[in-house]
């Protein structure tokens, strides 16, 4: 499977006392996605060296080869949004988030994305890695966000569901999806505390999950294409006047993101001396197996049982441990966060844009949303992304540009991601420690 940010894959090999599956779709590694048997990046790779001379070869001329991403980029378009909305649902259903660690759980989400967001802006101000990449026509000078923060607010209330669909507005999509899926919580609960059986809900849950991986094996058809995409625009690109320029510009956005993820963990390890007293140097020797293996795989769901495994020598509760892991492969998304709010800013730069204050606070808010659907999905942070490019106006046509490294930095940012997980749930598990029926009730579950 290629590389993910928060991918649905279950790990081959499971400890019997761990269920890395809880919460999250059955997603089988496709043959489609990995042509050849080789991973994706490694033709992402040969797709940039065959576009380079090929596109120094033709010239101009390699104009025509804009088509490939452009295509590429409609049909991920097309299937993002019902993506977000089936990995949204099924997370908030299958999941039981209840109580005052729920509640200390997703408060803590939400402020590690906050500045992981800030992080990335602030990056991209600070090196500007997008000046110099000349990816706008010249004289082509202009801001793109005209709206206020209290315009998109609003514009987070859909007018009609169908609205939200018909336009890919991914506010809106998350906000109902939201609203669903408490409202199928709901349902779920009340049958409980009635001793009615739930099959209508379990069957409910089938359906999603079901969907889920129905979409999914269609995102992996497109995801196999990822490499022309790359031969399409790098050869586009190459081919103009200066186009080489646009790589070097690259190297900085790699420079950018890889900066603000190692301020992004040095934020975790500041939680854990300040509000968990436990020793960075700890926690970092603890998560050294899980950064290695998610780095190598690119993948949380995989890691999920070492990460289980990981916190408990940490002397974490087994419920705490349990609930953020696998609740924050689909809501914990810090790492995506900060990667998509970089590159919205680095292709406003490299496209001549000018982008105010207040319209980056309009980027934050839409890549807060999008990053909470960005879980379970392959490549979930570049998939949304066009939703995200949408939001703000930016145009998509040279997104397939930031495929060239994508591969790289989804690793960073994956690593990036379980981190933050790991460090909720000490955090959860030391502010909000589960009642002592919940875990002998974890524990049981855990040993049968």
């Amino acid at each position: 499977m290629p590389p993910t940010d928060h991918d649905a894959s279950p790990s081959p090999e499971l400890d019997p006392e761990l269920d890395p599956t809880f919460g999250a779709p059955q997603v089988e590694d496709e043959p489609e996605s990995r042509p050849g048997g080789l991973p994706l990046y490694v033709w992402v790779l040969i797709a940039v060296a065959v576009a380079i001379p090929l596109g120094m070869a033709w010239g101009e001329g390699a104009k025509s080869l804009q088509i490939i991403p452009n295509l590429v980029m409609r049909a991920l378009t097309a299937l993002a949004a019902p993506l977000v909305v089936l990995a949204i649902l099924y997370a908030i259903v299958a999941n039981d988030i209840r109580g005052k660690q729920g509640g200390v759980m997703m408060l803590l989400y939400l402020v590690n994305t906050i500045v992981a967001m800030v992080i990335g802006l602030g990056m991209s101000n600070l090196i500007r890695p997008g000046e110099g990449a000349s990816l706008g026509d010249v004289g082509e000078t202009q801001p793109v966000v005209q709206r206020t923060v209290a315009e998109l607010v609003t514009e987070m209330i859909p007018k009609s569901i169908g609205e939200a669909f018909a336009t890919n507005n991914i506010a809106q999509l998350v906000v109902l999806t939201l609203a669903l899926g408490i409202g199928l919580v709901k349902i779920r609960d009340a049958r409980r505390v009635g001793g009615e059986e739930a099959r209508e809900v379990q069957a409910v849950i089938d359906l999603l999950s079901i969907g889920f991986e129905l979409m999914m094996k269609v995102l992996l058809w497109v995801i196999a294409l990822v490499p022309f995409a790359v031969l399409g625009i790098v050869a586009a690109q190459v081919g103009q006047k200066e186009g080489m320029r646009v790589f070097s510009s690259l190297i900085w956005l790699i420079a950018a993101v890889v900066l603000g993820l190692c301020c992004q963990v040095c934020w975790y390890l500041i939680q854990m001396a300040v509000m968990a007293r436990m020793s960075p140097a700890r926690f970092l020797r603890g998560a050294a197996d899980v950064m290695a293996n998610t780095f190598s795989t690119a993948s949380t769901a995989a890691t999920i049982p070492i990460t289980l495994g990981a916190l408990k020598r940490m002397g974490v509760s087994r419920p705490s441990s349990q609930l953020c892991a696998c609740v924050g492969t689909n809501f914990n998304n810090d790492g995506t966060a900060l990667y998509q709010a970089t590159a919205a800013l680095f292709m406003a730069q490299a496209l001549g844009y000018d982008l105010s204050l207040g319209d980056q606070v309009i980027v934050m808010l839409t890549t807060l949303v999008a990053s909470v659907g960005a879980g379970g999905i392959p490549s979930g942070s570049f998939v949304t992304m066009p939703l995200i490019f949408a939001a703000v106006r930016l145009p998509i046509d040279k997104l397939p540009i930031l495929l060239t490294i994508d591969w790289f930095l989804d690793r960073c940012r994956t690593t990036s991601n379980v981190l933050g997980d790991m460090t909720v749930a000490v955090l959860v598990d030391r502010i909000a420690p589960p009642a002592a029926e919940a875990e002998a009730e974890a524990t049981a579950i855990g040993a049968g």
